[in-house]
């Protein structure tokens, strides 16, 4: 049985969209389950805590290329990053396949038990300040 929490989504910088495509082969190549993700995430604040003890994949520290907002290459970046499979679900209904994605050095979402970064397939008509559930297994 699944664990629902509430939450809404919210606007983020783009860091995630612009360094995905640096990091997408090295996090497939460690957890082949995320193969053929939306390059992009759906940052999400739930209404209460959510405190994940165990996550289904840790990878080793990844090398990526980190890109300010106007592109810059400002250097390579060693990150670990945890996954957790939950399902999404934007108001309407539906359950999508998707993950907690833990990026372990931002500050945003690492140690924050109400912020979230999904990562799923491209879910069309998700906009900022929907609401949504997660459903943790």
């Amino acid at each position: 049985m699944a664990a629902i929490y509430n939450g809404v989504v919210f606007g983020g910088l783009g860091v995630f969209s612009k360094n995905i495509k640096y990091q997408l082969p090295h996090l497939v190549w460690q957890f082949p389950d995320i193969k053929g993700i939306h390059p992009g995430s759906i940052n999400v604040q739930l209404q209460e805590h959510l405190h994940i003890t165990k996550y289904d994949c840790t990878t080793l520290p990844i090398p990526w290329l980190e890109v300010d907002d106007s592109g810059q290459i400002l250097g390579w970046r060693f990150e670990r990053f945890s996954f957790l499979k939950i399902q999404f679900e934007p108001m309407g209904g539906q359950l999508y396949r998707a993950w907690i994605m833990d990026c372990h050095h931002s500050a945003t979402f690492h140690n924050d038990p109400t912020r979230f970064e999904i990562i799923s397939e491209k879910i069309a008509g998700v906009a900022n300040g929907q609401r949504c559930k997660l459903h943790v297994l």
